[in-house]
């Protein structure tokens, strides 16, 4: 990039910031309300993950998963029962979700192999979230497949 289409950048960029970080504080301050709007079809699915992008993986990401769960009647499990996140029709899921990374991959962190569960993996983009489902056993496989190492916070 040239000197001065640099400089163009960076003069757009410094002029839109406070913008930016006006609309993620907005995002933020309805967030716990996204669910509700798109559950009554009141803004639709797509707006829900378009809207939700610009929060933090960290904020981002446990709304994602409370949606899934309400949208699919799903019974939330406690942390106690190392059993995954939720339950549904007697099975046991543990939830994950990865979105708007720039090489269009899954990437998926504190995976607990020694929890007896199933795994729904949810890659999400602006418009919509393609879901794959994996039993326990395909969940080890694919991980032995990519050399997945736990993370931090998993028991060996």
């Amino acid at each position: 990039m040239n000197p001065i289409e640099l400089k163009k950048k960076i003069s757009a960029i410094l002029d839109n910031i406070d913008k930016s970080r006006r609309l993620k504080e907005s995002v933020e301050s309805v967030k716990d309300e996204l669910i509700n709007l798109t559950l009554g079809q009141e803004i639709s699915e797509r707006d829900f993950y378009k809207i939700s992008s610009v929060l933090t993986p960290q904020s981002r990401s446990p709304l994602w998963e409370n949606y899934f769960i309400q949208k699919h009647d799903c019974e939330r499990v406690s942390k106690n029962e190392n059993r995954g996140d939720f339950k549904k029709n007697g099975r046991y899921y543990e939830y994950k979700c990865s979105g708007y990374n720039q090489n269009n991959s899954v990437n998926i962190v504190q995976i607990r192999p020694w929890q007896d569960c199933d795994y729904i993996i949810q890659s999400i983009s602006d418009d919509r979230a393609t879901t794959f489902v994996l039993t326990h056993a395909e969940m080890m496989s694919e991980m032995e497949r990519l050399k997945a190492s736990r993370a931090h916070g998993t028991q060996a």
